[in-house]
Order: structure tokens, then C-alpha cells, then sequence
């Protein structure tokens, strides 16, 4: 057993199973999502591997009482540190569901409060300094406005404000929390995107995966409670004196 763990949620497709897929033999695996699809990746990977890296945990993290459940069932304060990577997300189901109520909720449970639920849990239940970084994707709905898929960019800024209210909240824990802007990556739910809204840059599962390679092996101290793009320069957030930069805030 390796001393480093990684959990990722949406693991069974996009950029999480990519992530998965692509770590080193640095760290062990737990892979989360609602499908199988964790499960035949799980096994896929210790195959390549020769040994249990990885391992699979099938939950609808909407279910709070279950996911705390199972969590309680993991032996993972056997290791010296752990990270989370929260990937899993839906946009908006259909051109109007912004006139939808139900649609609203759903979403918000898929893209806000499960990852509350995960984070959460994992603040309570791991003991403390071996919890060492959560990355939360956000995705360009929170950077700008998504007039096609307003609920979507709703609950991702709720996230990335989120993320840095816990960056205060949990400082004295160690802990580094922020949330990465991946760009337009082309998976399922980019295909839906296209649909409805122009992409006007994008980026590739590589450049995604060495983004988030090099956080987990290097110190992000200064990426705590910030938005970060894969493409912005990290080594000058080092030298910027303002303390707003790479956060949600109004311009005067």
C-alpha cells in the first residue's frame, strides 16, 4: 500500500477517469461514481499495475446518508495523505430548464451539494493534517456568465465561492482547497455544449492531467481558495501581492 491516497469523483468517464487512468504508481486509488463505470476502471487499472492500486466505490454522492456510510467502512487514516479531486458534474438538461424549479434542485444536488456532502465528510471523518488537498473543478460557468446553461454556471459559482470560504474556515488545518478551471474539454457533456453554445478555446485531457499531476506532487499553498485555469501562470501567483487576484469579486 502506497502512503498517499487519491480519491476522485466522477471516475467513471471524462476527466476523472482520465486522471485516474494516467496517475502514477505514487498513489492509490478511490474511484467514486453513480455507474459501474468506477468499477471496470478500478480493475482495468490494477491490471496494468499488477496490484491493488485502486480501488472502486459505486454511490449517487446526492445520497449523503449513504456515501457517510461507506465512507466510515474505509481504512483511510492509514495513510499519511490524502487528496480529493471532485470532478463529477451535469449541465443543464435542456434548453429551458432554467424555467424549471425541479431541474434547478437537480442539478444543484449533482454539482453542489454532493461535493459539499464529499468534503464535508472527509473534513470530519479524516484525522486531521492527513487530509492535504481538494480540487474542484468549476468549469467556465463561474468565471463568466452562461446565458445557455444558467443553472450549470450557477452551481459552479457557488462552488468556487465555496472553496474560498473553506480556504479561510480550514487554514490552521493545512489544508489547500481550490477550485481549476479546465477549459473546453472534449467529453460527453462538451458534445451537449456545442449544441446550444459556442466553444471558444479549448483544452486537452493531457494538459488537464498534468495540471493536476503537478499539484498533487508540488506545494499549492498559494493556490488556497483560488480559481485557477491550467493554463495561468502558477509561479507568479508566488510574487502577486494582491490577495484578490484569482478569486470572485466585483470590479469598480
Amino acid at each position: 500500500m502506497n502512503k498517499k491516497i487519491v480519491i476522485i469523483t466522477g471516475a467513471g468517464q471524462g476527466i476523472g477517469r482520465y486522471i485516474a487512468e494516467n496517475l502514477d504508481k505514487t498513489f492509490d486509488l478511490l474511484l467514486i461514481s453513480k455507474s459501474k463505470n468506477c468499477v471496470y476502471v478500478s480493475k482495468k487499472i490494477n491490471k496494468f499495475f499488477g496490484f491493488q492500486k485502486s480501488k472502486a466505490l459505486k454511490c449517487d454522492l446526492r445520497n449523503n446518508k449513504k456515501i457517510e456510510k461507506d465512507f466510515k467502512k474505509l481504512d483511510l487514516n492509514s495513510y499519511k495523505e490524502i487528496n480529493i479531486i471532485l470532478c463529477a458534474a451535469v449541465v443543464d438538461r435542456k434548453k429551458n430548464s432554467f424555467t424549471n424549479y425541479n431541474d434547478w434542485i437537480d442539478t444543484f444536488k449533482i454539482n453542489f451539494f454532493s461535493n459539499i456532502s464529499l468534503i464535508n465528510i472527509a473534513i470530519a471523518k479524516i484525522k486531521r493534517n492527513k487530509l492535504k488537498k481538494i480540487m474542484v473543478f468549476s468549469g467556465g460557468g463561474a468565471a463568466n456568465s452562461f446565458a445557455e446553461f444558467p443553472i450549470y454556471s450557477a452551481t459552479k459559482t457557488a462552488l468556487v465561492r465555496t472553496v474560498e470560504n473553506y480556504a479561510l474556515k480550514f487554514r490552521k488545518k493545512n489544508l489547500n482547497i481550490f477550485a481549476i478551471a479546465p477549459g473546453a474539454i472534449e467529453t460527453k457533456m462538451l458534445k451537449k455544449v456545442k449544441k446550444l453554445a459556442k466553444v471558444k478555446s479549448s483544452s486537452s485531457l493531457k494538459e488537464v492531467f498534468k495540471f493536476v499531476s503537478f499539484c498533487l506532487k508540488n506545494n499549492t499553498k498559494n493556490l488556497n481558495g483560488k480559481l485557477v485555469h491550467i493554463r495561468d501562470n502558477i509561479s507568479k501567483l508566488k510574487r502577486e501581492k494582491n490577495i484578490n487576484y484569482f478569486k470572485l469579486r466585483r470590479v469598480e
